[in-house]
């Protein structure tokens, strides 16, 4: 992470809780913890959050009743941990304010994963976007999302444009399959890349053809990079 982030982790089980606290603080998280409902309602009155992971069976209430109050406080994403199989249950949780669900048992990696990946597309969700973004002969009309070369318009369909607009505000960085994924698709790649790949090389073909003067450059087994020919 680009600075150090606060998460508060809500969980009974003191064993998990121990686990989960190591992992994110080695991961740079400051971390608050609660072991239940009465102790996470005094963190989030005193403690601004960048995320929230949420073990929905807890011994002093229904943790899906709680979300709605957490909400209340602060807009933080809110992961919730389940050992519910039920689609409906899981469901209900969404429905009431959650952003995401895990079940258990999970992948303590998968875990600061998807937690990373909330916190990263809050932050961009948060900038304010420029109206319009000059990248040499192209110019991205961001509230149009249409994109020009030399006052072309490039016909670009929808991810095709949010892909070139990050690549533009990332010129001459390596960005991996599983971060365009996130914050493009805005979901954890599941391993088939095929959408990216349909999409870069569309794009590609594009930026090639209105003769734009840049390429994007396939790195195997690390990513994209947008950069001038």
């Amino acid at each position: 992470m680009d600075k150090r982030k606060t998460i508060l982790l809500i969980e009974d089980n003191p064993d998990i809780l121990w686990a989960n606290h190591a992992i994110f603080q080695s991961g740079g998280f400051t971390v608050f913890t609660a072991e239940n409902l009465a102790e996470a309602r005094c963190r989030l009155l005193q403690e601004p959050l960048d995320a929230i992971v949420l073990d929905l069976i807890l011994p002093d209430g229904n943790a899906l009743d709680f979300v709605p109050e957490i909400r209340s406080i602060t807009t933080a994403p809110i992961l919730m941990l389940t050992a519910l199989t039920d689609k409906d249950d899981r469901l209900a949780g969404l429905q009431a304010g959650g952003d995401d669900y895990i079940t258990k048992p999970y992948d303590i990696e998968e875990l600061v994963a998807r937690v990373q990946a909330f916190i990263r597309r809050e932050r961009l969700h948060a900038e304010k976007p420029l109206e319009k973004l000059v990248c040499g002969p192209i110019i991205l009309d961001v509230v149009a999302n249409q994109a020009y070369v030399n006052g072309k318009n490039m016909q670009l369909a929808g991810k095709e444009f949010a892909l070139l607009h990050l690549f533009a505000r990332n010129r001459d960085t390596v960005m991996s399959k599983e971060t365009l994924y996130e914050i493009i698709w805005k979901l954890p790649l599941a391993g088939d890349d095929t959408a990216i790949k349909n999409s870069v090389y569309r794009l590609r073909k594009k930026l090639e053809t209105t003769q734009s003067g840049f390429d994007i450059l396939v790195s195997r087994g690390e990513g994209y990079t947008f950069t001038d020919k």
